[in-house]
Parts: C-alpha cells; sequence; structure tokens
C-alpha cells in the first residue's frame, strides 16, 4: 500500500513552536518536523513517505480504545484518494490521541494531517484494527 503522510501545525503567538513541534511529535515520532517561519508566524510541518510514519498514532488509538470512533472519523474524512483529519495539540502534547473539528473546539489550532494513500480502506482499517 501507497502511504504519505502529511503534518501541519500552525503556531500562534502566544504558543512556544519548539513546544507545537514536541506536540507533533508524540504522535508522529517518525516523521522530521520542521519549524517554518513566514512574515513573523511559525508552522511546524513534516511529511512521511511510508506506513510507519503512521504506527505511533495507529498505537493510541489501540490503547485509548478509540478505535471504532477513529474508523468513523478517519471515514468520514475521506476525500477520493486521502484522508483529511485533524488531532487536538494540546492532547499532543500529553501523548493522547484525540480528533477534533478544525475550528471552534479549542483556542489552539489543530494539528492538521493529509495521508493519500492508493488504498484509504485498507489504511483506516489497518490503523483501527
Amino acid at each position: 500500500m501507497r502511504v504519505r503522510v502529511r503534518v501541519e501545525a500552525e503556531v500562534y503567538p502566544t504558543e512556544s513552536a519548539e513546544k507545537v513541534r514536541e506536540a507533533v511529535r508524540k504522535l508522529f515520532p517518525r516523521i522530521h518536523l520542521e519549524i517554518k517561519w513566514m512574515n513573523g508566524s511559525a508552522v511546524v510541518e513534516g511529511e512521511g513517505e511510508r506506513l510507519d510514519a503512521l504506527e505511533h498514532l495507529k498505537s493510541l488509538i489501540k490503547a485509548r480504545r478509540i478505535r471504532a470512533a477513529a474508523r468513523a472519523i478517519l471515514r468520514s474524512s475521506l476525500e477520493g484518494g486521502r484522508l483529511l483529519f485533524y488531532m487536538n495539540k494540546q492532547a499532543a502534547y500529553v501523548g493522547k490521541a484525540s480528533f477534533t473539528e478544525p475550528y471552534g473546539e479549542s483556542p489552539l489550532p489543530p494539528i492538521k494531517v493529509i495521508v493519500e494513500t492508493d488504498n484509504p480502506e485498507e489504511l483506516i482499517l489497518w490503523m483501527t484494527e
């Protein structure tokens, strides 16, 4: 199965870019993350080209016993051969996987996750088995 994972997390001026990078790293430790600065604001971003980029997130989903909910969220996030979902940044910072909406639930912006794959249903089943 072909998989490409891209993560992005906007850094608000009230946040530490290093702490945001650490939060993303706690969900995706196998993805190399960079802090990019543009016009005084920062974004943490990184990409992974292999299934193992999602391995830790999969284990967090299993540990929290949210597989059924995660399966439903991932299926609803499906757009063609791509999954687009969001993770709560504050929960990630303490090592927890928590899905969220793009805006509204938290005063901080979420972690945006884009997964491109040639077999999205197989990927969703793998992540939530």
